[in-house]
């Protein structure tokens, strides 16, 4: 049964990633969120994935409202993982919930928490037992080792905020038009 299981869930992912190749951002993945469902990852309808997503433990994986990633996303979800709503990862975002005791080298399971209207610039690295908060701003190359405030904008290597992000509240965000 376990077989029949992993050959069902490879076949989901492949058609999946056939679906992302020759998807648009506005389109609907029907396999993608078939292969999420499969995987027990929890999500909400409207979700867009690009090409080359790694999953470790997909069940440690909840994802808010309008989540959008970009190809190339890895998350190495050992702990748990929850993403709120608005979300944006660019291309080569990696999240990773594990870690190692900097004296013992005894691994370490820390869940992140990512809060609501956060965009992650390309090839942003989220490390093990960090929150960040709404209406946050990651740049480009940035990792993010400590966690952010709400309302910021960070960049860096350790990622540091450098200035406040302040947002029209009377200005709607920008959306799917599905």
């Amino acid at each position: 049964m376990a077989l029949i299981r992993k050959l069902i869930r490879e076949f989901l992912w492949l058609l999946s990633e056939i679906e992302a190749h020759f998807s648009d951002p506005n389109d609907v993945l029907y396999f993608r969120r078939l292969y999420f469902r499969w995987q027990k990852v929890k999500h909400h309808k409207i979700l867009w994935v690009g090409r080359g997503l790694r999953l470790l433990h997909p069940e440690n994986l909840v994802l808010g409202k309008r989540c959008a990633f970009g190809d190339f996303v890895q998350i190495s979800n050992h702990a748990s993982i929850v993403i709120g709503d608005d979300f944006i990862g660019s291309t080569g975002l990696h999240i990773n919930s594990g870690t190692h005791d900097s004296i013992t080298l005894e691994p370490k399971l820390l869940p992140i928490q990512i809060g609501h209207r956060v965009w992650c610039g390309i090839n942003v690295t989220i490390l093990a037992g960090v929150t960040i908060g709404d209406d946050v701003i990651l740049g480009a190359g940035s990792v993010v080792c400590h966690d952010i405030p709400s309302n910021s904008i960070a960049v860096g290597v350790p990622a540091k905020v450098i200035k406040p992000l302040v947002r029209d509240l009377s200005k709607p965000l920008w959306t799917w038009t599905l």
